[in-house]
């Protein structure tokens, strides 16, 4: 395989590995250095400027793609499939919804909501509305850290895969490296879900990765945008279980199923968006010659 590829799978999992380390050895999610945890996001971008010395004149990222049609498609398609499936799942486990009891409208027809949130005493619109800016805020901030990650998954790894091999495998090859990337946070704690022992996430939620990247090489494949892809892969780390943010603590074990659901979900919508694809072995500087464009 080529060096450069390489060399990018090596730091990339390198530095998982030592970051995972260091705050598994000092607490997990109570560790001092947690906050070291949004840097790993930016890694595979590091991982790429040391392997771009092993391959020069190679094709650049084209930062100037944009599809606008595929908007709606980011942004909604991953958080429609997380909650159609795991909103059922739970419904169905806990009976209904278990949402927080300050979203209920008090006697005073006001909500009151927690001091922690520094929202006060809200009206159902100022809370909609409150509702509303943090998701905003929060897929902003989200996707351009995202962004890191797909310059090096999507944007750089991706299509020199698929200058090597079939489109379907790149994908499905690139969404396989990216999931395990995932396995030391869950070990560590850096991914911690609440209530869950840490082997269980990182056998679980690898699955739901493994999905959400074979749509984003969908994604990646129809655009060769990294503003699409990154708008996605933020959509999925910040809206793709926002409901369960406003949920009260209930059942792991209900959690974990909840999880399995939104991980099949995920594998099935990306499978099917895949296979329609096509199994033609077309290379990524063929069907897009401006991928050559300077960064």
């Amino acid at each position: 395989m080529n060096g450069a590829i390489v060399a990018f799978v090596a730091i990339t999992y390198g530095l998982s590995i030592v970051m995972s380390l260091l705050i598994g050895f000092t607490g997990g999610h109570a560790s001092p250095f947690i906050g070291g945890a949004l840097a790993t996001m930016l890694f595979p971008a590091i991982a790429v400027l040391a392997a771009r010395r092993l391959e020069p004149g190679a094709p650049r990222i084209d930062w100037r793609r944009m599809s606008l049609a595929y908007v709606p498609v980011a942004l909604l398609l991953i958080p429609v499939a997380l909650h159609a499936s795991m909103l059922l799942a739970t419904a169905s486990l806990e009976h209904g919804i278990p949402w927080q009891g300050w979203l209920t409208r008090r006697p005073d027809g006001l909500y009151h909501t927690p001091a922690e949130r520094g929202w006060g005493v809200l009206t159902g619109r100022a809370l909609a509305a409150r509702i509303a800016v943090n998701a905003i805020a929060g897929l902003i901030v989200v996707s351009t850290l995202a962004l890191f990650e797909e310059v090096g998954w999507r944007a750089w790894l991706l299509p020199r895969l698929m200058g090597r091999m079939k489109v379907r495998s790149a994908i499905v090859i690139t969404a396989l490296l990216w999931a395990l990337w995932h396995v030391p946070y869950a070990l560590s704690e850096i991914q911690y879900i609440e209530g869950i022992a840490p082997r269980t996430t990182a056998l679980v939620v690898p699955l739901g990765i493994v999905g959400s990247g074979l749509i984003l090489g969908w994604l990646w494949v129809r655009t060769q945008s990294i503003w699409i892809v990154a708008l996605a892969h933020g959509a999925h780390n910040n809206w793709g279980q926002y409901a369960f943010k406003y949920m009260r603590e209930f059942s792991p074990a209900h959690q974990v199923l909840a999880l399995c659901a939104g991980d099949a979900a995920l594998l099935i919508v990306g499978t099917l968006l895949v296979l329609s694809l096509g199994s033609s072995p077309h290379r990524a500087s063929e069907s897009h010659p401006s991928t050559r464009s300077a960064e």
